[in-house]
């Protein structure tokens, strides 16, 4: 009975130790936690069933590695063990990828061409958004004005954001669309220039 009971016990223990293990370990990277206590660091994260077990140095991580584990070596690569951020627009950021990307136009110059070509692969009457554009890397920092846009979008309504998405760029045809005139009221908590 003892002999039975010890294997009985070694079987169980084996079978702990590889449930134990993770699925998938990710080392070589940049891990980032999004703690407070600053940047990505060199470490390794240890997943099992979709969940993270560890996240840490390769050290710390290699007793969770298995004969099944599933290793993947990031190459010094950026890696994120999960969306931890409180303020993260993961569907603006999304549709932004499908949209005319304005975001590092170091000039107005840049900004219109990129909204021209941008156009020239719509149908007209089809809209421009997205943009994500940021006026602070322009030389005098000037806001964007529609004149600038109209000329070359119009057959296109044009409405892009600026990048913390808390002002933006409509063109004479997106205007007339929304029925804005130089008549419209100021929205509360808004300005029309």
């Amino acid at each position: 009975m003892t002999n039975r009971a010890s294997v009985l016990a070694v079987l169980v223990l084996s079978l702990a130790a590889c449930r134990s293990k993770a699925d998938l370990v990710v080392t070589g990277g940049l891990v980032w936690t999004g703690l407070s206590s600053g940047n990505p660091q060199p470490g390794a994260v240890a997943v099992r069933g979709g969940k993270i077990l560890q996240v840490g140095d390769s050290a710390a991580v290699a007793p969770l590695i298995g004969s099944r584990t599933h290793v993947v070596d990031a190459r010094g690569g950026l890696v994120m063990p999960g969306f931890a951020d409180g303020h993260t627009h993961f569907i603006s950021g999304g549709f932004q990828l499908a949209s005319v990307d304005l975001r590092n136009a170091a000039t107005p110059q840049e900004f219109v061409r990129r909204l021209k070509e941008y156009a020239k692969s719509l149908k007209p009457g089809e809209w421009i958004l997205g943009g994500d554009w940021d006026h602070t890397l322009w030389p005098g920092q000037m806001l964007p004005r529609h004149e600038w846009v109209d000329s070359v979008t119009p057959n296109n309504p044009v409405f892009v954001s600026r990048l913390d998405g808390h002002e933006a760029l409509a063109n004479n045809a997106a205007l007339k669309v929304a029925g804005i005139t130089k008549a419209t009221p100021t929205p509360p908590g808004g300005e029309i220039l």
